[in-house]
């Protein structure tokens, strides 16, 4: 799991606001594409599927998008997606599947066949129910240099104790901390087999 967030643990400003984050970087791009070279699923929930679509759909094609943007949007049209919605039919891109099943059910089957990692792009719900799945491995976390208070905070959507054992700690040039953790234990009683991929997400 990969994200955004605020000195006090917000994804989001009021009405949605994101001017507290620093501009993307390089160096926070050049992380990003390393974490995904070892994917090859991305997960998002109904809420943000289509803006996501439709703005990595129009970089492939339009100009005034950087090259990082470009690079993040062609990896996007060649790797595996699945939804989750109830509602959603046709999901408007090639390489994408709408799943309408159980969280815990899906994810786990699909950590269980071969492949590599699995990215959780979002949005903040389904990561919330991932997180209390007890299904997530690791949380890499750009920790931005802003206390705002106010927003959505994605931490407090969850209704269970994860215990993580911080694996790696990075200060980019822009002031942004990256916190990498991994998921020791969680008091989320499953008895789910043992799992052989993970579960990332993009900010």
């Amino acid at each position: 799991m990969l994200m955004h967030v605020s000195l006090d643990g917000f994804i989001e400003g009021v009405k949605g606001d994101m001017s507290w984050m620093q501009p993307d970087t390089d160096e926070q791009w050049k992380y990003l594409f390393s974490v995904l070279e070892e994917v090859d699923l991305f997960v998002l929930g109904r809420g943000m599927w289509a803006d996501y679509r439709d703005h990595w759909k129009r970089a492939l094609v339009e100009p005034g998008f950087s090259d990082n943007d470009v690079n993040y949007a062609k990896l996007a049209q060649k790797t595996s997606h699945i939804v989750f919605s109830q509602t959603l039919k046709d999901p408007g891109w090639a390489n994408t599947t709408v799943v309408n099943g159980s969280l815990v059910e899906e994810i786990t089957k699909i950590k269980n066949q071969p492949g590599k990692n699995i990215h959780l792009v979002g949005g903040a719900k389904l990561a919330a129910g991932l997180m209390d799945t007890g299904l997530v491995d690791e949380y890499h976390l750009f920790v931005h240099p802003v206390i705002i208070n106010k927003g959505k905070s994605f931490f407090q959507l969850s209704t269970h104790r994860h215990s993580l054992e911080l694996i790696d700690v990075q200060k980019l040039r822009d002031g942004v901390a990256l916190l990498v953790y991994k998921q020791v234990s969680t008091s989320v009683q499953t008895d789910q087999p043992p799992l052989k991929r993970r579960t990332r997400q993009k900010k």
